[in-house]
């Protein structure tokens, strides 16, 4: 698979990217090219312009990360910031412990590039269609046009229902804004999730989508089709509390045939390059590196740097393990009570070992800088070149080391089976720490456990086929025999952790009255921020005589979670200029001038 988006608008993608930054937002309705969106070729254009806008913001690198990537992961309470110490990684530190505040900064760009994209897909439906805010008819229509538009509507359509999840009430912006023109804010976050599968919906019975042609067709996940729309509406639907609409249109994408889980041996390839464009992604932008053209050179348009950020903190280790591509910095944790829940639910499953690491696994499995990685277990024990060996330890870690994420210099044979990865000849990383893996947005097994919810009470027979299939393919063993909200919870947790669902999942079935996210998060393990592990090796600090892991214990600087956390406060001055209202707990700071962080 090549890593494009499409061969033959590569150059524009990049072009569109590299003037991102230049938008201004007040001026968003002004087209100054009277002669401009009167071709194929300028609907070929402004479509790639929507993917490179994709890819530079939502799927962009803002300083070490992914805005979203942080926000939605880092809140959930079954990842810790990590980095050196609980002073180290700030950014990320504040949404996992609460104290951020409508002045931050990874808020903000999160809140923007949304925008962006929204502003490019806009560009594409006021100018190809009548929805422009004038009812004036589009210069030009074609066969290629509506499928412009179709894309463009479920790109658009994705990107609200993410600013509904995390804002609760955006605005809904359905056409390019004139000239100081103001965004109008939906009354409410289901007033919004409607309207987005109402958009999808629409795209959809078009007939003009793209739809992927088979589980080999590696091209369609590059791009909106009709089975990413079905994915959209099913998942609004389940936010907005309506299982029915979202028990349709995810039934319709599971029947079709078109996607299916990789087989369980192939379950760590789904976050690493060999896995990219397989047969259970539905959507995930493609990224391409090049470091030929000189107005690249200061863009960063993919994950920059997470090949650090999502390495262990490599300064505490013996040695370089054989799979960290570069130095490590230590950006995220699994939280040590998860982890060993995980392990006890699936003990030495495919899908466990594809996630994190055990004590063992990480001190004797795994090759690091050694001569001994074919000796005998009694001659790794005592192999200086493994474990860790700083006396400050790791901090946020127990005797766990995640590594889902993590870009591969060498790949495992703990996960490859000696297999000869990576496929397609693509490395993970190239200049150094870019990740070159695609960008995860949708996979099939996310699709089939909100079905397999949806089906709850009433059609439990396909629901737990759904549920069934996730279970089965994990290599766990546990297959339920009856469909219950609290299996498919438990299992789409292991299932999708780390990957943008469990804080939204947990808001969402606190608002239905399923979970209690003051015992989650507070009280839970004794208070996650209140018992933060930092993990050392007895071997460097206590002298022993071979290498074992001990945790001490720590409370981190936090906020307890309350209900106000639940949804982010809107950018100070996006909320002022646009006479915004928060929701919940912020609702304080609706009229005020200024806010400190």
């Amino acid at each position: 698979m090549k890593k494009i988006l499409f061969p033959a608008l590569f150059a524009l993608a990049l072009g569109f990217a590299s003037c991102a930054d230049n938008l201004d937002i007040d001026q968003k309705g002004v087209v100054t090219t009277e002669s401009y969106y009167a071709s194929d070729a300028d609907a070929e254009s402004a479509l790639a312009n929507m993917y490179a806008s994709f890819v530079q913001n939502v799927a962009g690198s803002e300083g070490i990360d992914n805005p979203e990537q942080v926000i939605l992961n880092y809140s959930a309470d079954d990842i810790l910031a990590a980095g050196g110490n609980k002073e180290d990684h700030i950014g990320f530190r504040v949404f996992d412990e609460f104290r951020y505040g409508e002045s931050n900064g990874t808020l903000k760009a999160c809140y923007n590039r949304y925008n962006y994209v929204i502003y490019s897909a806009n560009l594409i439906i006021s100018n190809f269609t009548n929805e422009n805010g004038t009812s004036t008819e589009p210069k030009y229509t074609s066969t290629f046009t509506n499928q412009c538009v179709a894309e463009a509507r479920v790109m658009r359509a994705y990107v609200h229902m993410m600013l509904a999840i995390l804002w609760n009430r955006p605005a809904i912006t359905d056409h390019v804004l004139a000239s100081g023109e103001l965004p109008t804010q939906a009354e409410s976050q289901e007033q919004v999730l409607k309207w987005v599968i109402a958009e999808c919906e629409k795209a959809i019975s078009s007939g003009s989508l793209p739809k992927r042609n088979g589980v080999d067709d590696k091209d369609a996940t590059g791009r909106m089709t009709v089975g990413f729309a079905q994915f959209v509406a099913g998942k609004a639907a389940m936010f907005a509390n309506d299982p029915g609409t979202a028990r349709k249109y995810l039934g319709d994408l599971i029947n079709s045939g078109d996607y299916k889980l990789v087989d369980s041996d192939e379950f760590w390839t789904n976050f690493h390059v060999a896995g990219d464009g397989n047969c259970e992604k539905i959507f995930e932008p493609n990224f391409i590196y090049d470091n030929t053209a000189s107005f690249w050179d200061n863009v960063w348009r993919s994950r920059w740097m997470v090949a650090d950020v999502f390495c262990w903190r490599t300064d505490a280790l013996a040695s370089m393990p054989k799979p960290c591509p570069a130095a490590g910095w230590n950006g995220g944790a699994i939280q040590e009570d998860f982890a060993k829940k995980f392990l006890e639910h699936d003990g030495n499953s495919p899908r466990r070992r594809a996630c994190f690491l055990t004590e063992e696994e990480f001190l004797y499995e795994m090759e690091w800088n050694s001569e001994l990685n074919d000796a005998s277990l009694a001659e790794k024990e005592t192999d200086e070149n493994r474990g860790i060996k700083a006396n400050t330890g790791i901090y946020s870690h127990g005797p766990y080391f995640e590594w889902k994420h993590m870009s591969y210099a060498t790949i495992p044979k703990i996960l490859s089976g000696g297999k000869d990865y990576p496929k397609d000849n693509v490395p993970e990383i190239m200049g150094g720490a870019s990740n070159q893996k695609n960008f995860n947005v949708a996979r099939y097994a996310e699709a089939l456990l909100l079905y397999a919810e949806a089906c709850i009470g009433a059609d439990e027979t396909n629901g737990l086929k759904a549920l069934n299939e996730v279970q089965a393919r994990s290599g766990s063993g546990k297959i339920s025999t009856s469909l219950t909200f609290e299996d498919v919870m438990e299992e789409k947790q292991y299932e999708m952790w780390f990957e943008n669902c469990r804080f939204p999942d947990l808001v969402r079935w606190s608002n239905q009255g399923k979970v209690n996210l003051d015992e989650i998060f507070n009280k839970r393990y004794g208070g996650i921020h209140k018992h933060v592990p930092t993990v050392f090796d007895e071997f460097f600090t206590k002298g022993a005589a071979k290498h074992k892991l001990y945790t001490e214990y720590s409370a981190a600087e936090h906020n307890d979670f309350s209900d106000k956390y639940k949804y982010l406060p809107f950018p100070v001055d996006i909320r002022l200029v646009n006479h915004l209202k928060n929701v919940l707990g912020w609702e304080s700071l609706n009229g005020a001038e200024t806010a400190a962080e």
